[in-house]
């Protein structure tokens, strides 16, 4: 086993502890915020964990190439889309 393999399969052993924490918290905790929050976070970092994986065992630079535009595009839409749920939340929170 290579270096390389040895990395991706720590990243991708995070990626399971995160998103297994995640589905916890996501029934453990009992506010809706908390959960939006919960859930964005760990969603978040168990996807990074998982390309970052994939960077290790990617074949070429073309694929590095595209886990990184994938990544740049997760890094932007999953916060975003977080805040578009909790913002909503908190609208029919506020006008109920």
């Amino acid at each position: 086993m290579s270096i390389a393999e040895i990395i991706a399969l720590l990243a991708f052993m995070v990626a399971t502890v995160f998103g297994c924490a995640g589905i916890a918290g996501l029934f453990l905790k009992k506010d809706a915020y908390s959960r939006v929050q919960f859930g964005a976070l760990t969603s978040t970092t168990s996807v990074l964990s998982l390309f970052i994986g994939l960077i290790f065992l990617s074949p070429s630079m073309g694929f590095i190439a595209r886990i990184a535009v994938i990544i740049a595009f997760f890094l932007v839409s999953s916060p975003t889309a977080s805040y578009i749920v909790t913002r909503l939340l908190w609208q029919s929170d506020s006008s109920g």
